[in-house]
C-alpha cells in the first residue's frame, strides 16, 4: 500500500491508514463484487505490484556483499510466484531463520603445537550444535599419543550438544594412554 500510495503522489502517513481504511470498507460493503473479479487477473495485479517492490538495482550490490540476503530476497520471490503469496513468503521466513541460525554459530578452532609439551586447541564464538561436526572432524584429527590442552574460555556459547561431545571427546583421547585433556571452562557461556 505504501509504495502504491508514493506513486499515486501521497506526501503523508496519513495516506497508508485511508488506503486500508478504502481496502476494509470496499471488502466489507462490497464483498460480492469482490466474487466478480477473476482470480488470474487479481494473481497477475499481486505479481505485477510484487515485481514493482523488488529492488532490481540494489540486487547487484546485494549479492556482491551479502549473498545470502539476496539469494533469499530471489527464492521469496521466486517462490510466491510459483507457489503461493503465503507459502513464498513462509519459504522466505524459514531461509532467514536458517541462515541467522547459521551466521549466529560463528565458532574459531585454533591448534598451537609447539614441537614440545601439550598441544593447545582454542575455541572462540559460539559453539553450537550446527557447527559440532567440524569441531569434532578438526580434534580427532590431533595426535592421539600428546597431551591436550582445551581452551574453551574464548566461547560465548556452549550448547549441551557440544559440551557432551566435547567431554566425550576428552575421555576418550585420555583413555588413549596419554595425560588426560586438561580442559579450561569457558567464563560465561549459555
Amino acid at each position: 500500500r505504501s509504495s502504491a500510495n508514493v506513486s499515486a503522489g501521497a506526501r503523508t502517513k496519513a495516506s497508508r491508514v485511508m488506503h486500508g481504511v478504502w481496502l476494509l470498507l470496499f471488502a466489507a460493503l462490497l464483498p460480492s463484487v469482490l466474487a466478480l473479479i477473476p482470480l488470474p487477473a487479481l494473481a497477475g495485479i499481486l505479481v505485477h505490484a510484487g515485481w514493482k517492490l523488488i529492488p532490481f538495482r540494489g540486487i547487484v550490490p546485494l549479492w556482491r556483499d551479502h549473498r545470502g540476503e539476496a539469494l533469499i530476497l530471489v527464492v521469496t520471490a521466486v517462490s510466491i510466484v510459483a507457489v503461493n503469496m503465503f507459502e513464498g513468503v513462509l519459504i522466505g521466513l524459514a531461509l532467514s531463520v536458517i541462515k541467522t541460525a547459521w551466521e549466529a554459530s560463528h565458532l574459531k578452532l585454533e591448534v598451537v603445537d609447539k614441537g614440545a609439551g601439550p598441544i593447545q586447541a582454542h575455541l572462540t564464538g559460539n559453539a553450537t550444535f550446527l557447527r559440532l561436526p567440524r569441531i569434532l572432524e578438526s580434534l580427532e584429527a590431533l595426535p592421539q599419543d600428546r597431551p591436550v590442552e582445551l581452551d574453551l574460555s574464548g566461547l560465548h556459547h556452549l550448547d549441551h550438544a557440544c559440551r557432551t561431545a566435547l567431554e566425550n571427546w576428552a575421555e576418550r583421547h585420555s583413555a588413549a594412554g596419554t595425560d588426560p585433556v586438561k580442559v579450561t571452562e569457558p567464563a560465561a557461556a549459555g
